[in-house]
């Protein structure tokens, strides 16, 4: 039986013209991956067409089927606990892949040991995903979750904290639930961002009533886990020491990582500094906005009004404390942000008998896509 370092999950319900592109276009652009393929109770049309793809692949392919539907993320546990290969992808059934797009997600996983989950270039758009047949470099940054459109996981990191939570709303709340447990586990959330990957929004099934209380109750769920995600605009002055300022990130980064959203207004003497140490793309909850060297005081209250319009209770932050603030403005001191996110990390992600979330910054990785080998011998096994 032949060894592969990827399985690749795709789970399917129906839509066998989405599937049928989907798996042409991963067994076009992965030929050193192996697919298993959950069939979710789907019609004849559809089965026949898994069939088919399994019958060919050979030992490329693991069919597994569900008699009844299931849900997506029942599914998705259920193929995680047939994988063998040390990384584990789930692709949708709805998106389309590109050559190249695998390779930065596994090279990275293997360079970082603290990388559990990593998500590709995500794109809204079909006509993208035939593209970058090239070798780009690829942008990496920590992000707030994973995406079930694409996304690779460790399979230590399933191994040893499980699934996917089934009661959750199947979306963006299980997405988070999930890459909170990988950090308290000492795993973190990135992207590697290089070849696009095309996907569709799904169409969300069920009554609107029910969704909604699904959601709500998600939501409840996952604040009480791992406690509200806020939103914060943090000034920093242009006299500000660059130092101080990195230290300060640092303690951003961690809060980031916990789901909360920050905008860093820095004074204009502090960009070359803030630019070069690579504090604009540690997390992409983390937006920096540099001030104009005059009238910086109103633009600062531009952005604080512009922040507190597209988010609800926007707390605001002075990056250094003891300096004179602008306007009427109220702004907490950094050491309370400090102590709020000691005392979550603690309360929250500090386990008995766990490891310690990953607490130092990461640095800025250019990762150069390497060429994917064809896998030659091809056979199959199917599990019903």
């Amino acid at each position: 039986m032949a060894s592969f370092s990827v399985d690749i999950l795709v789970p399917v319900w129906n839509r066998p013209v989405e599937t049928r592109n989907c798996l042409v276009s991963l067994v076009e652009s992965t030929q050193e991956a192996r697919l298993i393929l959950i069939d979710n109770g789907s019609d004849r049309e559809t089965e026949r067409l898994l069939e088919e793809f399994a019958e060919r692949l050979g030992e490329r392919a693991l069919l597994l089927r569900n008699d009844i539907t299931s849900g997506f993320v029942p599914a998705v546990n259920r193929g995680l606990s047939r994988a063998e290969a040390p990384f584990v992808v789930i692709v949708r059934n709805t998106t389309v892949v590109a050559p190249g797009w695998l390779e930065p997600l596994v090279e990275l996983a293997r360079a970082r040991s603290e990388i559990g989950l990593a998500v590709p270039l995500l794109v809204l758009d079909a006509a993208t995903s035939r593209r970058g047949r090239g070798k780009p470099d690829v942008t990496v940054t920590e992000v707030s979750h994973g995406s079930f459109a694409a996304m690779l996981i460790r399979r230590s990191l399933f191994e040893r904290m499980g699934g996917f939570d089934e009661e959750l709303d199947g979306d963006l709340l299980c997405l988070r639930d999930y890459s909170r447990r990988a950090l308290a586990g000492g795993c973190l959330t990135l992207a590697a961002e290089g070849v696009p990957v095309a996907f569709r929004d799904e169409v969300l099934l069920g009554s609107p009533t029910r969704r909604r209380e699904l959601v709500s109750a998600s939501v409840a769920t996952v604040d009480a886990r791992w406690g509200r995600e806020a939103s914060f605009l943090v000034y920093f002055p242009a006299e500000a020491d660059p130092e101080v300022v990195r230290a300060r990130f640092g303690v951003l980064l961690r809060a980031a990582r916990m789901g909360h959203r920050f905008t860093v207004a820095i004074g204009c003497k502090l960009r070359r500094a803030v630019s070069a140490a690579g504090l604009g793309s540690l997390h992409r909850s983390i937006v920096v906005e540099e001030l104009p060297r005059f009238f910086a005081p109103s633009a600062l209250r531009r952005i604080a009004d512009r922040c507190a319009a597209e988010e609800n209770d926007l707390v605001w932050v002075a990056g250094i404390d003891g300096i004179d603030l602008p306007g009427e403005m109220f702004f907490r001191p950094f050491a309370w942000l400090e102590g709020e996110v000691d005392a979550r990390e603690e309360e929250l992600y500090r386990r008995e008998g766990e490891q310690n979330p990953v607490t130092a910054p990461a640095d800025c990785v250019t990762v150069a896509i390497s060429d994917g080998t064809r896998q030659g011998d091809e056979r199959k096994e199917v599990a019903q």
